[in-house]
């Protein structure tokens, strides 16, 4: 069966249909008659521009927009990538700054120098020499650094080249003393520091000094000033709170980032990636990378309003094709007003005159298409009728009418009985069998549906008319579908209601098992059980919610879902009774089983044999 657990639409029985579809199949209905009445060349224009226009434009926004999301994530992923070229610039500053600030932790001199390991005066400006030598020795080209000093005693300056810096933040110099030789970074303002401890190696956890190191912030713009291309672009470093260590905008160098609390979810989420985000009141694109270590973040924020030449681009492409599905539409429109719609408005005027009794039909330039084959024909049609009708006086036509009007009345079902055998003996005679059955069992069908108004026949004749049922049916289905019959022969000449098996049967057929590839059997089953006659129909098909068809058999309000499964059990409970009726039952995909119960009714075989054994004796 098609019924399936769940399934959003069922198809059960006859007429089946659901109360929630009867609004919107109204509204189909209706539209489609509205559109049916209008005139040809509305209904042309109406194709054109619902399933043709207005499908291109919706793609073409659509494609235009997907298109415009892509090449964007394009372009920011190659922005990030140029972006991304800066880290080997700060990657060799925070390595260059490890290793002159290990070296300056190890260097003998700077260790003497500290401990104040000399005799003379003169030693002290010799040391702070060789130190400063060694320093630009060591230094080289990498001019990261404003200054290079070592702090003593936690806020005093004891060495230093470079640019004169005297302050000393004692919470950095204490931090730095805490982490026992660890570097650290930190900010003031719109400076980057560096600071490490020093610790005397031949006494252990004695602490020298604290090295401090000034990075230059121009040094670190320049990592980056010339990727900064987009147009309204920005570029800041920042660190673990937010504040701008660097920025092309130098007078947000040493303030919070104005818009760090909208990203800082975003930036934390991974080292490196982008995402649009609204900053401020215009869109944008950021884009970041973290850079490991002093855990600093560079994020550079781009106007989406940069990628104009992209989207103009896009745009211009979007209105091109829109150019051109309007302009197709309307040439296409003036082909189908030439050589389809004028030709059969001319057609429709002189149908129009015909009507009328006017025969002077005036269609010329016919083409030789199916439109002026139609007018060739037309014009043909209307000289025959005009023919006839002169050929034919208006007192034959009436003679003719009443003879026919006669003859309707004394058709009867005879006549339709008599005219299916004389084509049953037609075909036998040109030894067409198959059809021969066909027309018989047809025949069948219909003496027995007529059944002379009775209301009730003999399980005898209902099987028999279930016989010539699945012999139509064989014709369809071969030998996909079987039918096996089991009945108590004595029960055969006992009543029951007409069309009880029948639809039963049907419905195991084209909901059970006409879906199913490999076809099944149909069991049909007559018991007598106590004083009632048990009718059961099975199939080993495709099953049903057992649940939910019981429910629609229960409830009035859809009831009429199960048209024929509702119509059998309804037709017995009023005939019969409450007691009587129609069960049902089901398992998906093991099969369905019908029970129509009804009281036993006329003679069995047993009780007619012992009447007439009663009438001879």
């Amino acid at each position: 069966m098609s019924l399936r657990s769940g399934s959003a639409k069922l198809q059960w029985g006859k007429g089946f249909k659901a109360d929630s579809e009867y609004p919107r199949r109204r509204e189909v209905w209706l539209i489609r008659l509205k559109f049916g009445d209008m005139p040809l060349k509305r209904k042309l224009f109406l194709c054109i521009a619902l399933l043709i226009v207005v499908p291109l434009l919706l793609a073409g926004f659509y494609l235009n927009n997907q298109f415009t999301r892509l090449t964007l994530n394009k372009s920011s992923d190659i922005a990030l990538q140029t972006l991304k070229q800066t880290r080997q610039n700060f990657d060799s500053l925070i390595a260059d700054t490890n290793d002159l600030t290990l070296r300056m932790m190890s260097n003998e001199q700077i260790q003497k120098f500290l401990k104040d390991d000399y005799n003379k005066e003169l030693d002290y400006d010799q040391y702070y020499r060789e130190i400063i030598a060694w320093l630009n020795d060591l230094i080289g080209s990498k001019a990261y650094y404003d200054t290079i000093g070592i702090v003593a005693g936690g806020e005093r300056v004891v060495f230093q080249m470079g640019t004169l810096d005297s302050v000393v933040d004692a919470e950095h110099a204490r931090t730095a003393s805490e982490l026992k030789g660890k570097l650290y970074w930190a900010s003031d303002g719109n400076r980057l520091y560096a600071y490490r401890r020093i610790m005397d190696f031949n006494k252990y956890d004695r602490e020298l000094g604290i090295i401090k190191l000034n990075v230059s912030e121009e040094a670190v713009h320049r990592f980056y000033e010339g990727i900064n291309s987009y147009e309204g672009s920005r570029i800041d470093l920042l660190d673990a709170s937010g504040k701008v260590l660097s920025s092309s905008a130098k007078t947000a160098i040493g303030g919070t980032y104005e818009h760090y609390e909208e990203i800082r979810a975003e930036i934390a989420s991974g080292e490196e990636g982008f995402f649009g985000k609204t900053v401020g009141s215009e869109k944008n694109i950021v884009l970041y990378y973290r850079i490991a270590g002093p855990d600093w973040v560079l994020v550079q924020t781009i106007p989406e309003s940069s990628f104009t030449l992209l989207k103009t681009t896009l745009n211009t492409v979007l209105l091109i094709a829109i150019g051109l599905c309007v302009l197709f539409g309307f040439l296409f429109s003036l082909v189908q007003h030439r050589y389809w719609i004028k030709p059969l408005g001319r057609l429709r005027t002189e149908m129009a005159k015909l009507r009328t009794g006017n025969f002077n039909i005036a269609l010329e330039g016919a083409s030789k298409d199916e439109i002026g084959e139609i007018h060739q024909g037309f014009i043909r049609m209307a000289g025959q009728l005009k023919q006839t009708i002169d050929d034919v006086y208006v007192s034959r036509i009436r003679r003719r009418e009443a003879e026919l009007t006669a003859l309707q009345a004394q058709i009867n079902p005879h006549f339709l009985y008599n005219t299916l055998d004389s084509i049953h003996w037609l075909a036998m005679k040109h030894q067409n069998y198959d059809v021969s059955e066909q027309i018989e069992a047809l025949s069948e069908i219909f003496k027995h549906v007529l059944s002379k108004g009775q209301p009730v026949v003999t399980i005898e004749r209902e099987l028999e008319f279930l016989e010539s049922y699945m012999l139509i049916q064989q014709a369809k289905y071969g030998q996909r579908i079987k039918l096996r019959v089991d009945v108590d022969p004595e029960l055969l000449s006992c009543e029951v209601p007409k069309l009880i098996l029948q639809p039963l049967v049907e419905n195991a057929i084209l909901h059970g098992l006409e879906e199913k590839l490999e076809g099944g059997t149909i069991e049909v089953g007559v018991r007598q059980v106590g004083e009632r006659i048990r009718l059961v129909v099975s199939d080993d098909g495709l099953g049903a919610d057992e649940e939910r068809i019981n429910r629609m058999l229960t409830e009035e309000d859809e009831r009429q879902e199960v048209f024929a499964l509702g119509n059998i059990d309804e037709r017995i409970k009023l005939q019969y009774g409450r007691e009587f009726g129609l069960s049902f039952s089901s398992k998906i995909g093991k099969g369905t089983v019908v029970e129509v119960l009804v009281p036993a009714a006329g003679r069995t075989k047993k009780e007619e044999r012992r009447n007439e054994a009663a009438d001879r004796g």
